[in-house]
């Protein structure tokens, strides 16, 4: 009788969140509300990290994978091998971040690098739109939440997920303007680098 009893008092607090979860969504300014916000961090015990959306508590969307450095081989080729945040080839800064604009990267003169094919190569790599990233502090230049194909690991522009992950996030946000974004405890991924923190203890 007890256990049959908590099993319904559960129930009815999923149907709630539900509830209210499908109520943010629907109703009003929700994606710009304050308990709302994109989480980017590493579960406790991992090393990679996942995203979500959260509005008042509830996960709209995720956790899914995500990617918050760039490869390897990327971070070596711009002389940044640790990948040190800050830096050409480095892991997206810690911190509060809000989302500028949705960007689309395959609309003329978005790279104006000159070169058309490049352009388009660019385009392609990025999943053909972003979107554009400011941190609230000012302290880090601005980055790109963006997708990649399925045959890409590591991000090339900030954080990243799946194409297809970022179109459903995409649909579900409409307008993202004025979205939080905060990106939580990195870990170490690869020799020699980790969070924010951990380069301060070494640099004492």
């Amino acid at each position: 009788m007890i256990l049959g009893t908590l099993f319904l008092l559960g129930a009815m607090v999923l149907v709630f969140f539900a509830w209210r979860a499908l109520h943010r969504a629907s109703g009003g300014d929700w994606v710009r509300d304050a308990g709302t916000r994109i989480v980017v961090e590493a579960p406790a015990g991992q090393e990679a990290p996942r995203l979500r959306l959260d509005s008042g508590g509830v996960a709209l969307f995720g956790p899914v994978a995500a990617e918050w450095a760039p490869r390897a081989a990327l971070s070596q080729a711009l002389g940044n091998p640790s990948a040190l945040p800050g830096q050409a080839g480095g892991a997206a800064p810690t911190g509060s971040w809000r989302v500028v604009a949705m960007v689309d990267l395959a609309a003329p003169g978005a790279f104006d690098s000159g070169d058309a094919a490049l352009d388009k190569r660019l385009a392609e790599s990025l999943g053909g739109r972003a979107m554009l990233l400011e941190r609230v502090d000012g302290g880090a230049a601005p980055m790109l939440l963006h997708g990649v194909g399925s045959h890409t690991d590591g991000s090339l522009g900030g954080l990243a997920l799946q194409s297809a992950r970022f179109g459903e996030l995409a649909a579900r946000l409409g307008n993202p303007e004025g979205l939080a974004v905060e990106v939580l405890r990195r870990r170490i991924q690869r020799a020699g680098w980790g969070g924010e923190r951990a380069q301060r203890r070494r640099g004492g």
